[in-house]
């Protein structure tokens, strides 16, 4: 294989950075068309591709909740649960490397990935979670961000 023209791991870095706004804007977006949530759902995945080229495991947590939650508004269950315990996993591991945020969204992509799946009371029990860790937000950002994106189950 022959050296690139470009330092790698600085494209890597920008390109994870890029696609991962790309995807959020678009998992943001009130109403995406088929062809925006193929776009976000194909930006998740490469900007977690470029993550795990250069990143630490919480850019890789942050990339899993980014791909759970994206599969969640596009309405594919099945991957959404799939990332959301990997991602949940991931952040089980990442202890005290992790800020409350990362903690509160793994616990809130699972919830929402868990009541798309029709697991009330397990989306119950993650959303309670995720409520604890967000105790922790210093940032009325953070609040704000989260409560936009990870909204309580119909139950709670």
């Amino acid at each position: 294989m022959t050296q690139p023209p470009f330092d790698l791991v600085q494209a890597h870095r920008w390109f994870a950075v890029e696609l991962n706004n790309v995807a959020w804007d678009l998992v943001e977006t009130p109403a995406r068309s088929p062809d925006e949530v193929e776009r976000m759902i194909h930006a998740a995945h490469a900007a977690c591709h470029h993550w795990l080229q250069v990143g630490l495991p919480l850019n890789h947590q942050r990339a899993l909740c980014l791909l759970a939650t994206a599969y969640v508004v596009a309405g594919r269950i099945e991957p959404a649960v799939h990332y959301a315990a990997h991602c949940l996993a991931l952040s089980d591991r990442n202890g005290e490397t992790q800020s409350a945020f990362d903690r509160a969204t793994a616990f809130g992509c699972s919830s929402v990935a868990a009541e798309a799946a029709g697991a009330h009371d397990r989306a119950e029990v993650f959303y309670e979670q995720a409520l604890d860790a967000a105790t922790k937000f210093e940032d009325a950002d953070d609040r704000n961000v989260f409560a936009r994106l990870y909204p309580p189950p119909p139950s709670v």
